[in-house]
């Protein structure tokens, strides 16, 4: 009797011994699960955070306040030339700004600052050209917000192809009247030579460009509630309205 009393004894012993064992496992199993699920938010956190900062410090769409010549006293805008490269002899110059005066011409009184790569500002108001020995050329009569360049590209790349001119994409007048010149506004594309000679307006009121392949680009533009697309030939100049009708 004394013998079968210990035995279930040890028997109940051993089952809350093996129950203590399985919790312990199982908080054990929980911590683990519940750390795994904090590092992963920490690291999305992180990663959120990063990101966020990345696009807000390295994008902002091109933007330039316009102010009229009565108030242009008190708001004198200050030009900065950036030299953004060179093509060829002639090297090139961004003029930017943050605030222009309505129509008014281009004044030479900027400060430089070295930049490089042939990629604009997004508060890029005009060009300037220059070669060695020579007069310098700058590219508009009156500052406008420069939204879209493609410099002269004299080898193909797999990732470029050639353009025999250069093309601009620009906002000359704030024609939607909210006191900026944005993207929003109406677009003008235009050509030039390399070094800012023979300036042409191809087409207004575009929405955008895109190069699709040597000396070819395809304009987008959207006059009433359909977009219309036409290929520009940029060495013949001809233009080409695409049938895209439905």
């Amino acid at each position: 009797m004394g013998k079968k009393l210990i035995t279930k004894v040890e028997t109940v012993a051993y089952k809350e011994f093996a129950l203590r064992i399985r919790i312990m496992n199982f908080i054990e199993k929980s911590n683990q699960v519940l750390l795994f699920i904090a590092a992963i938010v920490v690291i999305f956190a992180i990663g959120k955070s990063l990101i966020s900062g990345l696009f807000k410090s390295g994008y902002s769409a091109p933007k330039v306040q316009v102010i009229e010549h009565s108030a242009a006293f008190d708001e004198e805008p200050k030009l900065q030339k950036n030299y953004i490269g060179q093509i060829k002899d002639v090297h090139i110059l961004e003029i930017t700004s943050d605030k222009i005066i309505n129509q008014k011409p281009y004044r030479a009184n900027a400060e430089i600052i070295v930049t490089s790569a042939l990629s604009l500002s997004r508060n890029a108001v005009n060009l300037m050209f220059t070669k060695t020995g020579e007069k310098n050329k700058v590219l508009f009569k009156n500052n406008g917000l420069i939204v879209g360049f493609s410099p002269v590209q004299l080898k193909e790349t797999s990732y470029q192809s050639v353009l025999s001119k250069n093309i601009y994409s620009v906002v000359q007048n704030d024609t939607n009247k909210d006191g900026f010149l944005n993207s929003d506004d109406q677009k003008e594309l235009l050509v030039s030579e390399y070094d800012g000679s023979g300036l042409k307006s191809i087409m207004d009121n575009i929405e955008g460009y895109q190069l699709i392949s040597n000396n070819t680009a395809l304009i987008y533009t959207k006059p009433e509630s359909e977009t219309l697309y036409y290929i520009f030939d940029v060495l013949s100049g001809e233009l080409v309205k695409l049938d895209t009708r439905l």
